[in-house]
């Protein structure tokens, strides 16, 4: 029943305090991250609008598709109007993100990307076409596997 006495629980004490503290802060970021998704949506909404209000572009996001079992590919979004969907996704090329709006067509091929920044623009020219590409075949891949478990149910 003496296997640990006083002296040796108090040398525990800080390092549980401390690692309680740098779990609260985790745990604390995290609540936000989750609960702040659909204002971080809305603020997006509105700032790809305005891009392709513009351009002159008739096309407007519309509403969030919750939820994405690839966040990874980006954010995507119904479009007003349509059947059509945009997928809101960033290049990061020269330590710059370079963001894009794929948009995609009810069959699920992407018909245009367009640049959503000044910065997007100039380096939307220097992108070589394979990597575009490549960016193009991963979101009408993700399109065509949601696609098919859309049918399946």
């Amino acid at each position: 029943m003496g296997w640990i006495k006083f002296n040796d629980i108090s040398r525990f004490k800080e390092p549980g305090i401390f690692g309680g503290w740098l779990l609260g802060i985790f745990l604390l970021g995290g609540l936000l991250w989750y609960g702040t998704q659909g204002a971080r949506a809305g603020a997006m909404i509105r700032s790809v609008n305005m891009v392709l209000e513009a351009r002159d572009d008739p096309r407007r996001l519309e509403a969030p598709l919750f939820p994405r079992l690839t966040p990874e590919q980006g954010r995507w979004f119904s479009l007003n109007g349509s059947n059509g969907r945009a997928v809101v996704f960033s290049i990061i090329t020269n330590g710059t993100f370079v963001p894009f709006a794929a948009m995609i067509s009810p069959d699920g091929k992407v018909e245009e990307l367009v640049p959503l920044t000044g910065n997007s623009i100039r380096m939307a020219d220097r992108l070589s076409p394979e990597i575009m590409a490549i960016y193009v075949r991963r979101i009408e891949a993700v399109e065509f596997r949601d696609a098919s478990r859309r049918e399946k149910k």
